[in-house]
Formats: structure tokens, C-alpha cells, sequence
């Protein structure tokens, strides 16, 4: 069953084709973390099959997510949901990008390094652009200015995102605003070419898409060196000023607090898995030195099946996160935003051992653990755990959330926790790496734990896919042509760079840029060609009289 933003969005794509919203050229869909907005590019797609545009362009912050993109299009259950045939392929900087097919995926990264590549594609092209996760494209910043011609150029755009506003608090580009109470924010007005679609948290639960979370907040003592050497303890991190909450968060995630606070998530973590076995557990950590020292604790504590992941090794974090998926790893040690847009139903646990404190980044980061595991049971059973810091940092942000839930908790404590209401605090973001205020971090212990439960309800559960995604197909046949000129090489004590130019001179073009049919096509001639058969009665291979052998060569 499809929800109420895939049901809103299909059909404003009915409405540009079959002409009762002509004008409509820009669609913006803010959709809760977790609420299923990774169908919508595939329902853009329709405008594609109604021939009013030739490709699809998906753009998003990481390559984990243009991996999971293509992998969307290719899931037999939107397959069947929408009745559709499309394909998309991932490519970075690639000339002729869609190699025959409806579309392809790639980064902003790759966009901001290389855009001229681009432009001819949209010049010879009618293109759907998909900006997905669009709040980190920063106004005025290079992925802006590279972006804007794409998106001028666009035949229709949609802008997808969980979250409309920036941690740094600057402007979202490519979003209108107005003045409001003496500030600028986002304005969601419908106008005759845009079209604002919204589905929020109180949506998502309603039509029971997410699971309920469970917020396992850990107080502590904290004693730090300030600059100019005084000692400073700090009893509760739950009653402190807000003032004072970075230096102690820093000391506590820098201190024994935060092994003390990863052993209870892990504990729990362990217990669920009785009922649960597939359950799995993410370590969010503040930089690499962090993700380090927490994966010699696990190490040490004697766990297995875990890897780190960084943002700055994308390559390794793709990986790793499909060991993830697969079922490989159980746990994965996060840095920074690697996990954003990350889908893995089965993760159950999150464990927050970084400092930064805004909005939007603790949303993605919680929204990690609220998706529905088809394979853990009925919904009643399943839950998504946060084990955080009580500090009034964090514990403003899931005061917010709590807000946006209210209308379908289901917690006997209206979302409050044991021990009282959540404090209020100036919301804030601090740097990744820097010591605040260059204290000197000394000691810390956890003290207390309150839980808060908010709401939710049962969701649709999707199929797994197991079909390869056209990058893979490409690199599998790709693999054999290789393997196969290198075996047929080895063996007749041939030269693979005649063979290789050979086929070159074949087809006219380079195998990394064929398309999968003319890959198929390069294949089946490689085989027959070079053919790794033996002669009958004799116990010798035959020889292709293509090739030149390589002592030939040599004697030349």
C-alpha cells in the first residue's frame, strides 16, 4: 500500500501528463527520515514512459546512497507496486552516463568536480533531476553554483529531503523562503509550477511507517582542566547549563564515560538479539582516532563481525555497509555522516558517542534505527533503541521529536522519561574534531539512565532484492571478457594488448564505455575469437590465428 507523500506525488505526476497541472516543473517532497521517499524517483520515472522526458539524473550526497538509488529501481517489490521496467546504472564523470538505459545516479561531488561533462547531456536530453538529500547543498557554495546550470536546464526537478533545515544554520539552495517573525524560513506554498509535497513524523507513525523509538539517555560526572588550569566537576550532565554542555560532552565521549555508555548499549544490544538474532547495531563516534579506540574496545570485549566506516574512505564505507545489509557484520563504527540515507531495516541499536548536537543530524542519525525488519517479527515486537548522553543538548532535540509525535505516543509517560520532563536548551553544533575552549579532558563517570519511549505503528514491509543492479552486470561481464583474454594469453603465450586492441578495433569504442548490450555482444566474440577449446586427439589448444603469439613479437 502506497502512503499518503507516494500517493500526493503520484499524482502530481498524473496531473503533468495528463495535462491538468501543465505548468508544474519543480516538486519539493520534505518526508520524515524513515517515511519511504526512495519510491519517488522511480514515480518521476512515468514521465519518462508518458514521453515528456528522456532520462533520469539521481544526485546524492554519498556513494552509498547512489548505490542504494540504483538498487531501488530495481526492487521487485516497487516492481510490483508500480508496475514499471525501469533502470538506472551509478556513474561518476562518465561520458554518455546512461549506457542505453532510462537513467544514472551519481554525487554531488562528482557534479561539482566535473559539470561540463553534464551539459551536453541535458542539451541532447529532456532530464528529470532528483537532488536527493538537497539541504547539503549550501547557498552560494560550489555545489551550488555547479548544480544551478542542471537545474535551470531540467526539464522537471524534484527535490528530495528529511530534513528542511542545516546544522550551521545557513540557507538551503534551491529553496524559496519567506519572512517569518523576523527570520527566514522555508516556504511551502504551492504555486502553479511548484508543487510542495510534506509527510511528517506524525504522518509516518499514523500510517504506522516507522517503528516507535526507545531513548536510553545516560547521565554522568565529568571533571575537565579549563584553559587557564582550573579544575572543573560538573555532578550531573543531566542538570547542568546548557553553557558549559560542550566542554562536558567533550570530556565524557574523551573519557571513561563513553566506554561505560558503549558497554550498556551493547548489552542491551546482546539482549534483544535472543529474540532477534539479526539485530544490528551502529557506533556513531566523533573521527576516525574515536571509531578507532572504540573497535579495540570491541575487540578486546571479545565481539566479532564489525568494521569502521568513514566518511573520508567512501569506497570502505560502501563495503562495509553492505557487509552490514547482507548480514556479514553485526555492528558498524560510523564517523560523522556516513550513515545518513543508510537503510538497513535490520539495525536496531544506535549508539551516539559523537558531539554534534543540531537538529537535523540527530534526526538522520536516529532515523537509522526506525525502519520496519520484515525478517524480526510482528511490528508489536520491534522498536529502535538510542543510547546518548543526557546531556540538555540531546535532550532538547528529542524533546522536539516528542512534540512532533504527541499525537500518537503510546507511552504511558507522554514521551517525559522517568525522571521528569526534558530540559530546554539553546540548540547548537559544535566542530567534529576541535577541544572546546581548549579544555583538557580528566575524568568522567556514568551515573543514571532515564528511558523515553515515543510512539508508532505497524508499516508495510518490503521484499529483499536480490537482483543486480546494471553496474554490477556491467562489471561481472566485464570481468569475464578480462579473465577470459587473460587465461587465453597465459595458456597460448600471447600478447593480451594485441588481443585487447583487436577487439578495440572490433567495436569501435572502449569496453568501459559500452553499453550491457554491446558488453554481451563483446563477450560472446571474445569467446568465439579466442576460443580456449582443445583439438580433439591432439591435447592441444587451438590457436587463434588472430592474435600474435608473443614470441613472435619478441623475435621481431
Amino acid at each position: 500500500m502506497k502512503r499518503k507523500h507516494q500517493r500526493d506525488f503520484e499524482q502530481t505526476i498524473d496531473g503533468i501528463i495528463d495535462g491538468s497541472c501543465p505548468h508544474v516543473k519543480s516538486i519539493y517532497c520534505h518526508v520524515a527520515p524513515g517515511g519511504g521517499k526512495s519510491i519517488i524517483p522511480i514515480i518521476a520515472g512515468r514521465l519518462i514512459e508518458a514521453g515528456l522526458a528522456d532520462k533520469l539524473i539521481w544526485i546524492a550526497p554519498r556513494l552509498s546512497l547512489v548505490d542504494q538509488a540504483e538498487r531501488e529501481f530495481i526492487n521487485p517489490y516497487f516492481r510490483k507496486l508500480l508496475g514499471h521496467r525501469l533502470e538506472i546504472r551509478s556513474s561518476t564523470n562518465e561520458y554518455n552516463p546512461c549506457r542505453g538505459i532510462h537513467g544514472f545516479a551519481t554525487t554531488y561531488n562528482a557534479v561539482g568536480m566535473d559539470v561540463n561533462i553534464l551539459f551536453n547531456e541535458f542539451e541532447r536530453r529532456r532530464y528529470i533531476l532528483v537532488c536527493d538529500e538537497f539541504h547539503h547543498i549550501q547557498e552560494n557554495s560550489l555545489w551550488h553554483k555547479k548544480i544551478a546550470p542542471l537545474f535551470n536546464m531540467a526539464a522537471y526537478r524534484v527535490m528530495l529531503s528529511g530534513t528542511l533545515e542545516r546544522g550551521d544554520g545557513t540557507r538551503i539552495a534551491f529553496m524559496p523562503y519567506k519572512m517569518n517573525g523576523g527570520g527566514l524560513t522555508p516556504d511551502l506554498r504551492d504555486t502553479e509550477e511548484v508543487k510542495v509535497i510534506r509527510y511528517t513524523r506524525e504522518d509516518a507513525l499514523r500510517e504506522k511507517a516507522i517503528l516507535p523509538l526507545v531513548f536510553h539517555l545516560h547521565d554522568g560526572q565529568v571533571n575537565w582542566q579549563s584553559k587557564t588550569g582550573r579544575d572543573v566537576r560538573v555532578s550531573s550532565m543531566d542538570r547542568m547549563e546548557s553553557y558549559d554542555a560542550s566542554k562536558a560532552i567533550y570530556t565524557a565521549l574523551h573519557t571513561e564515560f563513553a566506554e561505560e555508555l558503549l558497554r550498556a548499549g551493547l548489552k542491551h544490544w546482546l539482549t534483544c538479539r535472543e529474540k532477534n538474532p539479526g539485530a544490528k547495531c551502529l557506533i556513531v563516534c566523533s573521527d576516525i582516532v574515536q571509531a578507532k579506540k572504540h573497535a579495540a574496545n570491541l575487540k578486546k570485549w571479545g565481539f566479532t563481525g564489525y568494521e569502521i566506516a568513514t566518511s573520508d574512505d567512501s569506497a570502505k564505507a560502501l563495503s562495509a555497509i553492505k557487509k552490514l545489509k547482507s548480514g556479514e557484520l553485526r555492528i558498524l563504527v560510523a564517523v560523522a555522516m556516513i550513515y545518513e540515507g543508510m537503510n538497513v531495516p535490520s539495525a536496531t541499536h544506535v549508539i551516539s558517542l559523537t558531539r554534534v548536537r543540531s537538529t537535523p543530524w540527530i534526526e538522520q542519525m536516529t532515523a537509522r534505527v526506525n525502519r520496519i525488519d520484515p525478517q524480526a517479527g510482528p511490528y508489536e515486537d520491534q522498536q529502535g533503541y538510542v543510547f546518548a548522553p543526557a546531556d540538555p543538548l540531546f535532550k532538547e532535540i528529542v524533546s522536539r521529536i516528542e512534540a512532533e509525535q504527541a499525537a500518537v505516543l503510546v507511552s504511558e509517560s507522554n514521551g517525559k522519561g522517568k525522571n521528569g520532563k526534558p530540559a530546554t536548551a539553546k540548540n547548537g553544533e559544535f566542530s567534529l574534531q576541535a577541544s572546546p575552549g581548549g579544555i583538557i579532558p580528566l575524568s568522567s563517570k556514568l551515573t543514571d539512565q532515564r528511558e523515553i519511549v515515543l510512539g508508532g505503528g505497524l508499516a508495510d514491509s518490503d521484499e529483499e532484492m536480490p537482483l543486480l543492479t546494471s553496474t554490477e552486470r556491467e562489471a561481472d561481464i566485464l570481468g569475464q571478457i578480462e579473465d577470459h583474454i587473460r587465461r587465453y594469453s597465459f595458456q597460448n603465450r600471447y600478447n593480451p594488448k594485441k588481443i585487447n586492441a583487436e577487439v578495440f578495433d572490433y567495436f569501435g569504442k572502449r569496453r568501459r564505455e559500452m553499453t550491457l548490450s554491446e558488453l554481451q555482444a563483446c563477450l560472446a566474440y571474445v569467446r568465439s575469437a579466442y576460443p580456449m577449446s582443445f583439438i580433439r586427439g591432439t591435447g592441444h589448444r587451438r590457436v587463434s590465428t588472430k592474435a600474435q603469439p608473443v614470441a613472435m613479437r619478441w623475435a621481431r
